[in-house]
């Protein structure tokens, strides 16, 4: 009995300390990756203040590095089916090939637009903005599918918009504009993102790749769209040759690669462990400490107004992100219930 008092709670223990460490993880990776993205982007190299501004270059670099972490996670076996052989995935990238490369052409103009909107705009604007995800899905909902949505997803929708606005809107004392450009940017990067949710979940439905699999032909398409865009364009050359007279960026460049791969492999990590609400629940607190980390680090003036827009995003955020999982909680239940009556 003493035996296995002792022993029973360590499961659970060793599953909090998994949770610890992917948060921390997360945490770790994406806060500072949030502040290399901007850091790259804004700091001037040089007596000319040279600015690092090739986009598709730098995107290249990241989802070639991912594509190595997710293939060296595959050859070592990690979290991998045992069922599948190298033969398998040859056979079923080949089918997928055409699918793989609209996703990845969609997860890469999401990216590209992401990171371009942050040349007319603040990182804290942009990355608020980027948490802001239901506006472009209900708008595509209500004009496209005409669908119905609920008062609470209206009203956190209204608080998104309020707080965007107080946030964004022009002061004397902000350090970097907010132009429209910046906004259509990213709006369209938003578009992008919902665009590639749904193209994932059927190439996953039909071609059925493990986790890993995905991220690494994904990254691997990306990098090759990159890389014919990169050096068709010139852009490629033009940033070799500015890391040559700026060698010091290239610190920058590397650690946010690695850091973008190791990221991506702590959220597959706990969605794969833990439930969907730790996983959005690490995800939003994430953002909201990426601007206020940025805010901090990079000394962004920010007055009052701006202070409560960004606390009305993350509040509406938070509502809806707990409300959804709520009802899939309860459609779960009702599911169990259902097949226990039969």
């Amino acid at each position: 009995m003493t035996v296995e008092t002792a022993t029973a709670p360590k499961p659970r223990m060793r599953q909090e300390l998994q949770l610890l460490i992917c948060a921390a993880g997360i945490y770790l990776c994406y806060l500072r990756y949030g502040l290399l993205q901007e850091r790259i982007y804004s700091h001037q190299h040089g007596p000319a203040n040279e600015h690092f501004h090739f986009t598709s270059f730098l995107l290249l670099i990241q989802t070639f590095v991912n594509a190595l972490a997710a293939a060296l996670v595959i050859q070592l076996g990690f979290f991998q089916p045992p069922a599948a052989s190298a033969t398998a995935t040859k056979h079923s990238f080949r089918r997928a090939l055409p699918e793989y490369a609209i996703v990845s052409l969609t997860y890469l103009c999401a990216m590209l637009f992401s990171f371009t909107a942050l040349k007319y705009m603040s990182y804290p604007m942009q990355a608020l903005g980027k948490s802001c995800k239901m506006i472009p899905v209900m708008l595509m909902g209500v004009l496209i599918r005409k669908r119905r949505y609920q008062l609470r997803e209206y009203l956190c929708v209204a608080l998104v918009t309020l707080g965007v606005a107080l946030f964004s809107w022009k002061s004397n004392k902000t350090t970097v504009p907010n132009s429209p450009i910046g906004f259509a940017l990213l709006f369209a990067s938003l578009f992008m993102d919902g665009v590639t949710g749904p193209l994932q979940e059927r190439l996953v439905a039909r071609h059925a790749p493990s986790t890993h699999q995905l991220m690494f032909w994904q990254n691997m398409c990306s990098a090759a769209w990159l890389a014919a865009g990169s050096f068709a364009s010139g852009e490629a050359q033009a940033a070799i040759d500015f890391v040559v007279r700026h060698p010091t960026v290239v610190p920058d460049l590397v650690l946010f690669a690695l850091v973008s791969a190791v990221g991506q492999n702590f959220i597959f990590y706990t969605v794969r462990n833990f439930n969907a609400l730790v996983v959005t629940t690490i995800t939003t607190t994430r953002k909201m400490f990426t601007v206020l980390l940025s805010i901090f680090v990079y000394q962004h003036a920010m007055v009052a107004r701006q202070w409560l827009g960004l606390a009305l995003v993350f509040v509406a955020i938070a509502w809806e992100a707990t409300a959804k999982q709520k009802a899939k909680s309860a459609v779960k239940a009702a599911s169990v219930e259902a097949k226990k009556a039969q």
